[in-house]
């Protein structure tokens, strides 16, 4: 199924999952929170030193230098736990200029779930920064990453493919106006004020000027901040389960890895929808299951508005053309950097520890199972080099 390359240099590969080929629920899956990607950065291994995680609600992507693809493949089995049998079902896995040309792509809003949705070149810089700033970036991906921001530029400048506010926190915000209005609802509750939910409420603000909104966070310094300057009512995170109660409806955009609603919080409320803007699910099963209240998740939310965009969509010629140009002088710049150094700029020098043929001591694959991955099989198991620091 994949090809195999067992050389002694690294080269860039990008391994992933995105809305293409799974729905929301196989993506929760693969979905790592901040926090997670933090504390991933800091296992380190000489068989994959720098990477970058993105792990958005349409996607979460491992872009890095390795011996082979099996190395990315693995640790991104590994931090999700899927069995062999869904990674080989849902992963894409591209390699050099590809790796390249797809970042790319990302970039420009091409291959997002709504087309031309501008978010997602925040969300690109946010796990470049958190990647530099854990030490496990290097030039070569800084370069690609500054190529994309300047694809996003160049597309947002020239063309009309992000123009317009439709977004899935806009799209909520019509679906909630449109409740409102039908059933003369008024009491909503935002959970979560990160990105996601902080521009959910700027356009409730905007739109629904007749709600009743209260606000949930776990950083109470933000939560007071926001709740003050908007002169809405706030309750920490620690109070959800009364915060919840009396409100109609519910905009759930926290970040965790576990749901933090069940249906036994919301029996006896007076909640009748809910809108699930996490990665993974932050509401349970049981309350999607429910008859008594609806639940919309990121993929219901992001089909509403596909009717609105025409627009964009007749822009796409123009947007292909300007990534391919963007690529082609990312890859001229690499023919130019060939001829001052030894190894292509896609390359790294690899770690002495795999020029040894056998890989027969621990300590030579502490990253990976090399006789599987040297075998060409894809299921090799990700080692965290600290488990042979003894």
């Amino acid at each position: 199924m994949y090809s195999h390359n067992h050389s002694f240099t690294k080269k860039f590969y990008a391994v992933g999952v995105n809305f293409q080929k799974t729905d929301t629920q196989q993506r929760s899956k693969y979905s790592i929170t901040t926090a997670q990607i933090s504390q991933t950065y800091e296992q380190a291994s000489p068989c994959l030193e720098h990477y970058l995680i993105l792990s958005t609600c349409n996607r979460t992507e491992i872009y890095g230098f390795a011996p082979c693809e099996y190395v990315i493949l693995a640790f991104l089995k590994s931090l999700s736990g899927v069995t062999h049998e869904e990674i080989v079902a849902h992963i894409y896995i591209k390699e050099g200029d590809e790796a390249v040309k797809h970042l790319l792509t990302v970039a420009s809003g091409l291959d997002s779930q709504i087309p031309g949705d501008y978010e997602i070149i925040g969300q690109i810089r946010n796990a470049f920064n958190l990647s530099k700033k854990m030490g496990r970036s290097n030039g070569y991906i800084e370069k690609v990453i500054n190529q994309a921001i300047m694809v996003s530029k160049t597309i947002k400048n020239a063309t009309a493919f992000s123009d317009g506010t439709v977004s899935v926190s806009y799209a909520v915000v019509q679906e909630v106006k449109k409740l409102m209005d039908r059933e003369n609802l008024r009491k909503i509750c935002v959970v979560g004020l990160g990105k996601m939910g902080h521009n959910t409420l700027k356009y409730l603000l905007q739109h629904t000027p007749d709600a009743k909104i209260r606000l949930v966070n776990r950083d109470e310094k933000k939560l007071e901040e926001i709740a003050s300057t908007n002169q809405l009512d706030a309750m920490p995170f620690t109070m959800l389960d009364e915060a919840v109660r009396d409100n109609e409806i519910l905009i759930i955009a926290t970040g965790v890895a576990q749901p933090i609603l069940h249906l036994k919080q919301l029996k006896g409320t007076s909640v009748k929808y809910i809108f699930d803007l996490a990665m993974p699910r932050n509401v349970g099963a049981d309350v999607y299951a429910s008859n008594d209240i609806q639940v919309f998740d990121v993929d219901q939310i992001s089909a509403t508005v596909n009717d609105t965009l025409d627009k964009r969509l007749s822009e796409i010629p123009k947007v292909k053309a300007i990534v391919q140009s963007k690529a082609q002088e990312f890859f001229d710049w690499q023919e130019r950097r060939k001829l001052h150094t030894s190894a292509p700029a896609d390359y790294e020098l690899f770690k002495p520890h795999v020029t040894h043929s056998s890989h027969s001591l621990p300590r030579q694959f502490a990253c990976f199972m090399a006789d599987q991955c040297c075998d060409g099989k894809p299921q090799a198991a990700w080692l965290p080099l600290r488990a042979y620091s003894a």
